[in-house]
Order: structure tokens, then sequence, then C-alpha cells
């Protein structure tokens, strides 16, 4: 029993000298962020890029109990919208067929045997967190569903436009949201985006079949 009660004494003295050698929270996350950037050496300077985080992440990278205040989230949300860019064809709606490739490819910006994979265009990869044809027996569940989209929505301008736009950066509409900022960090073009849109809002997609 003395064996015990020593032991137990002795516990708090060990995690209190053990909690005083970490660095503070600013600190600590300078050198997490160190280790990220330079995680993966010899990467195209694009890709390096995109490991130091942007004022927008910064805002969305508080934890715990703290929320955003309505002047930070308003912050991210005009940030997104500045970062907006749209196809030089002025089309927000392309091609419905070719959107159906993209939104079932899931390559792009991989890291293969320590080097990039060669790609000639990245893929949407929308079918990872969305149903996107009603038919599938098997899709990703992390999003909703997105099956009727333009059948429920139509196809109007304005739901075209706010559709290209949430694919190119949700955070105009939902700050800080899991949905990745596809036009924003640069993995789909203006051009992939106007037909990931057409996937979704074209009455012939598969998506608005029932």
């Amino acid at each position: 029993m003395k064996t015990i009660k020593i032991a137990l004494l002795c516990t708090p003295v060990v995690v209190a000298l053990g909690c005083a050698s970490y660095p503070d929270q600013p600190t600590t996350q300078k050198i997490a962020e160190t280790m990220v950037s330079g995680a993966y050496p010899g990467m195209p300077a694009a890709l390096v890029k995109r490991s130091v985080q942007d004022r927008s992440q910064q805002i969305c990278s508080k934890t715990g109990e703290t929320t955003l205040s309505q002047q930070e989230t308003a912050e991210v949300a005009q940030a997104a919208r500045t970062s907006m860019k749209y196809p030089a064809s002025g089309k927000l709606m392309g091609d419905w067929k070719v959107g159906a490739k993209l939104s079932y490819d899931g390559g792009g910006g991989r890291i293969v045997g320590g080097k990039v994979e060669k790609r000639k265009e990245n893929g949407a990869s929308c079918s990872n967190c969305h149903l996107l044809d009603p038919r599938e027996v098997n899709a990703g569940n992390v999003g909703p569903s997105l099956a009727g989209y333009g059948a429920q929505r139509g196809n109007s301008e304005a739901v075209v436009k706010y559709t290209y736009e949430k694919v190119y950066n949700a955070w105009a509409y939902f700050p800080c949201s899991n949905m990745p900022r596809m036009g924003h960090n640069g993995h789909l073009t203006p051009e992939q985006i106007s037909h990931v849109v057409a996937y979704l809002v074209d009455p012939q997609s598969p998506v608005n079949k029932k």
C-alpha cells in the first residue's frame, strides 16, 4: 500500500513536469506548420504553397469551443467571393458528359513514388463525398446527396451561377465548410467546373433521371 500511495503522490508531479515541457500554442502551431511545409521536399512550388494557410484558413482553423465572430464569417465569405474566376467563354454550364467523367475521376495532385503524378488534368472526385446518379449503389456520403439536383432546382441562370460558385469556392456561401475550394486552390480550371455544373443541372444528365 505504501508503494501505491507514493506512486500516486508522484504522478501529479510527473504530469506537471510533462505539461510544462511543451511550448505555448503559437509556438506549437508554428512548429507544426514548418513540419507540414517541409514534408514534401522537391515538390512543385504551387503545391508547397498550399501547405501555408491563407487568411481564411487561419480563421477557419479555430478549435475547441471557439466560434467564428460575425466579422470573421463575413471576412471569409467576402474573400471567397473575391476569389471567383469564370470561364473565358463566359459559359458557366458546359458539357454534362465531360462533367460526368470529371465527377468520378479521383486523380490529380497525388504524390506517387515521391513525385506528383503527371496528368493532363485533375479530376473533380465528386463521387467520393456525394451520391450523384440516383441509380448508384455505392456512393460517398460525407456530403449531401446530389441526386436530382437539377430536377429539384431547375437550370435557371441564377441556379447555374450559384452551382458554379459553390464548386469554385463553397466558402462564399458556407464559410469554413468541408467542401474543397476546387477552383480557388487551382485543382480544377473554370472550364472544368462548368462541365461539372452541367452534370449537376442539365436535364439530360443521369443525375436528373429517375
